[in-house]
């Protein structure tokens, strides 16, 4: 299988592309770091007491918001995805908001509520990081642990249920199947969490990410910067690698399942009655009390308020968008090359999935000045000094959630079609136009959506590394909320949600006549 994968143009030109603009980068800084003539200072710097506090301070926080988002994703994902849940549909859709905004946003939120009805700053501390972080990755939890859910063979649980209480199936049967998943989505929330830069610095809090920031612009000490993390990246990369089984297994976010058709439990009444306050809790806490606070925090300026931020961001939004689009098409296109060739595979995980996974661990601070140190030179200029690096940037950070997604749904597709088509004497090219990219396509489109998403929101990388000149929306909104009136960031958070939320509506209308035409 290796030959075929070697004698693959498309493959081959599609891998060494992302092996040298994606990967290198980050394979010189560690080596450039390693020989500095001050990395043994530096190196011996990481094990002062601050720091390594620092860093305690920072894993803990990523795992109690990686421990909260997978408890409460369970939940979820078991009532919505598993029960016979009144609205379950909706629900679905509702939960789904604050994984689709930037993080900022519901700091922002959060921080207006507080100061409303108490006064008060004290959600600027660890309570606010996690609260506002587990509002968004839960529903991440939820996709991720409702897909596995929907993916058990029902005949497990019939079997289960002859001879014993569902209660006992679900821990004695179910649990145990979807402990991929489980595992996946605290190790997705847990890297995407410590990997978080806008919300501790909008609250005023240290963490690693933070400080390495601060390393950087306030001294351009990459080295030093780079060091100082060494110890979060290996953490991260050996979180990955212990439960690369688990990771590879996986079913991340599958979407148009074509498996077993599932009996819904139905569950009592007073059990029904705590699941649907459970939800509408969830969905009042995360969305409609933040937003609400928000929309109000907005209107309190006045609509010049409202005009102003809109000036100050008109300048950026078509530039954010078409970068944003742009890096999405790239992201679905490699994440389908990667997920196809990978299931090739007769076993084992592809050296482009773990060119992927590598760079999806590292901080996006540290990718970020890895792509600085790399590409700030003469020959690379065209590069550097345009919006290509920032594509670049996001390509890396989100082809590997595109492209477990994608392979997810690759899976679902019965082999025996391709083999049809092949004992026939179609094509290769013809086979996968055909036949492969109809049935994957509903996920092909979430796989662009949330990378479209992901990368319009991106902030951590993007404020290291975006070009003089150039406009981005995140590093324009992030920059102003140091100074400006409360009212006027509050407006600026609505518009860039507003936009976002026409977006996604755009794109599912858009979308929707061609999936009504192939289905």
């Amino acid at each position: 299988m290796g030959r075929k994968l070697i004698k693959n143009p498309i493959y081959i030109i599609v891998f060494l592309s992302f092996a040298f603009l994606v990967v290198s980068p980050v394979i010189y800084t560690i080596f450039e770091t390693a020989f500095d003539k001050h990395s043994l200072d530096n190196f011996i710097s990481i094990f002062e007491a601050n720091n390594l506090f620092l860093l305690f301070k920072s894993i803990s926080l990523a795992s109690v918001i990686a421990i909260i988002s997978t408890a409460l994703g369970s939940i979820l994902g078991f009532l919505l995805y598993r029960t016979n849940i009144k609205y379950a549909q909706f629900f679905k859709i509702a939960l789904l908001i604050p994984l689709f905004i930037s993080p900022y946003i519901l700091a922002v939120a959060w921080k207006d509520l507080f100061f409303m009805l108490f006064h008060s700053n004290i959600i600027s501390s660890y309570v606010g990081v996690i609260l506002v972080l587990s509002s968004i990755y839960t529903p991440l939890s939820m996709l991720i642990i409702g897909s596995a859910l929907a993916n058990i063979d029902s005949q497990y649980e019939e079997s289960g249920l002859l001879i014993t209480k569902y209660k006992i199936v679900v821990l004695r049967i179910i649990f145990p199947l979807i402990k991929p998943a489980l595992i996946s989505s605290f190790i997705l929330v847990f890297i995407f969490s410590i990997s978080e830069f806008s919300v501790p610095s909008y609250f005023g809090i240290t963490v690693f990410t933070t400080k390495i920031f601060t390393l950087f612009s306030a001294f351009y000490n990459y080295s030093y910067a780079i060091i100082q993390s060494s110890l979060l990246i290996v953490i991260c990369i050996l979180l990955l690698y212990s439960e690369r089984k688990y990771i590879a297994d996986a079913p991340f976010l599958s979407f148009g399942n074509r498996g077993w058709n599932k009996i819904p439990y139905k569950l009592k009444r007073n059990s029904s009655i705590i699941g649907f306050i459970i939800i509408l809790l969830t969905i009042v806490i995360s969305i409609l009390l933040p937003f609400t606070i928000l929309l109000i925090q907005s209107y309190a300026g006045g609509t010049m308020v409202l005009i102003k931020a809109f000036n100050l961001l008109s300048s950026s939004i078509i530039n954010s968008i078409s970068l944003a689009f742009t890096a999405a098409i790239f992201i679905v296109v490699i994440g389908f090359i990667a997920a196809y060739y990978s299931s090739q595979k007769e076993k084992g995980i592809s050296v482009f999935d773990w060119l992927l996974l590598l760079i999806f661990a590292i901080p996006s601070i540290i990718y970020g000045i890895s792509l600085i140190n790399f590409f700030n030179r003469p020959i690379f200029n065209l590069i550097y000094s345009s919006n290509a690096i920032l594509i670049i940037a996001y390509v890396g950070k989100f082809s590997f959630i595109a492209s477990k997604l994608i392979g997810n749904a690759i899976s679902q597709v019965p082999k025996s079609l391709d083999e049809a088509a092949q004992i026939v004497g179609i094509s290769l090219f013809r086979r996968k136009l055909r036949i492969l990219l109809p049935l994957i396509l509903p996920t092909l489109f979430a796989a662009f959506v949330l990378s479209f998403i992901f990368s319009f929101s991106e902030l951590a990388t993007t404020i290291m590394i975006y070009p003089p000149g150039s406009e981005i929306m995140p590093i324009k909104v992030f920059t102003i909320m140091a100074n400006a009136p409360q009212s006027l960031i509050s407006s600026m958070v609505l518009i860039v949600f507003a936009l976002t939320i026409i977006i996604i509506t755009g794109f599912y209308y858009l979308a929707k006549p061609l999936f009504n035409k192939i289905y």
